[in-house]
């Protein structure tokens, strides 16, 4: 089964490693791959390049033969609609269950997504549970994604007997710990330290990236 992770990484932090990490044993894979948008249609701005972003998102997993980087949005160098990754990926001969990960806040908006009526005859969905979301948002985006045509299923093995259309709500180690707040540190001249991996640090510092 393959697993995508997509986010913009601006910058990749510890969170998304542990996330990454702990959606290998939860779905039962060997590998799972992030996906570094070039530019993200459901956020206003950006504040690394695209190659930046890239470079550190490399560092970040090159040590780690489980965790990969999947450029293709970075190498299409146009506005990222999941989409249009998703049926490149299964042009590209991909037959096997495929699976995109996002948490519950992008879940709840899915129904805004481009195309987003062709996503069950692509691929699955699994869902991260966010921290402090209630049983009524939670109830709301199970409603959404059946409509959408979705079927829930209730364990990950569920996902790799068929190769799309089924959602999984998860509940994973949520770090407290997010970009934007080591965007801030930065600004601040705090030390980012254990928040993201060392050669990353090296690679804000070294290129001067979210002074401004």
């Amino acid at each position: 089964m393959k697993v995508i992770f997509g986010g913009t990484f601006d910058p990749v932090h510890i969170g998304h490693l542990r996330m990454a990490t702990e959606l290998l044993s939860a779905l039962e894979v060997n590998r799972i791959s992030l996906m570094p948008c070039y530019k993200a249609v459901h956020k206003e701005s950006v504040a690394a390049s695209a190659s930046e972003r890239l470079a550190m998102l490399t560092l970040s997993c090159e040590e780690d033969e489980h965790i990969l980087v999947d450029d293709r949005e970075i190498r299409r160098g146009t506005a990222s609609y999941t989409i249009d990754s998703i049926r490149q990926i299964r042009e590209d001969g991909v037959e096997e269950p495929l699976c995109i990960v996002m948490g519950t806040d992008s879940a709840l908006s899915l129904d805004s997504w481009c195309e987003i009526q062709s996503f069950a005859s692509l691929t699955h969905v699994v869902v991260v549970r966010r921290p402090g979301e209630s049983e009524a948002e939670l109830n709301l985006m199970r409603q959404k994604l059946s409509a959408l045509g979705f079927t829930w299923a209730d364990r990950s093995r569920d996902l790799h007997a068929k190769p799309c259309g089924l959602a999984l709500l998860l509940e994973l180690t949520q770090l407290d710990v997010s970009s934007s707040m080591i965007r801030a540190s930065i600004k601040e001249n705090k030390s980012i330290r254990y928040l993201v991996m060392g050669a990353v640090e090296k690679y804000i510092c070294d290129n001067g990236l979210y002074r401004n």
